[in-house]
């Protein structure tokens, strides 16, 4: 059985997951978002994700297996997202994946270290695909708690609709 392997950058935890954890109709409601690269998060009003996903040498199409999103309270490519995540399901795309998650975090570093909520990434992407890693950014402060911890799961059902 496939599982996918979450690690979130900011505390280190790392969960296993079957897509058998994630309700298909879940995954189904996000199909339409993923397939229109954003768009409003069923069942928790005033959030978004926006998507972007590589793209093939002469960028007119893009490179299945990896893409990267955000989780922002504002559509479109925000610049204070409060969440950023990477998904990955193709072996060959997790080098390139796991350098621009890199890059986003870290270019966090001084703002996540006053908010407190910063620790050194791993030196490497999780071994196996699919695997989703996600950052925290100080703007998660944004979230009530109860749509901060909704996101640990959208972000599970994200990939898992990503690998379709």
């Amino acid at each position: 059985m496939t599982k996918l392997t979450h690690l979130t950058l900011n505390t280190g935890h790392l969960t296993r997951t079957s897509r058998e954890d994630v309700d298909q109709v879940v995954v189904d409601a996000l199909l339409p978002i993923v397939d229109a690269d954003g768009g409003p998060i069923p069942g928790i009003p005033g959030w978004y994700l926006d998507f972007m996903r590589p793209l093939n040498p002469d960028r007119s199409a893009p490179v299945n297996g990896a893409a990267f999103f955000q989780i922002a309270d504002q559509p479109g490519r925000s610049p204070l997202p409060a969440v950023l995540a990477v998904a990955c399901w193709k072996e060959n795309m997790a080098p390139a994946a796991w350098k621009q998650i890199i890059q986003g975090y870290t270019v966090l570093e001084p703002a996540l270290r006053s908010a407190g909520i910063w620790r050194a990434p791993p030196p490497a992407h999780p071994r196996h695909t699919p695997w989703l890693v996600v950052a925290l950014t100080p703007f998660i402060a944004l979230a009530d708690a109860e749509n901060a911890k909704a996101f640990g799961d959208l972000e599970r059902a994200v990939a898992w609709a990503l690998a379709l």
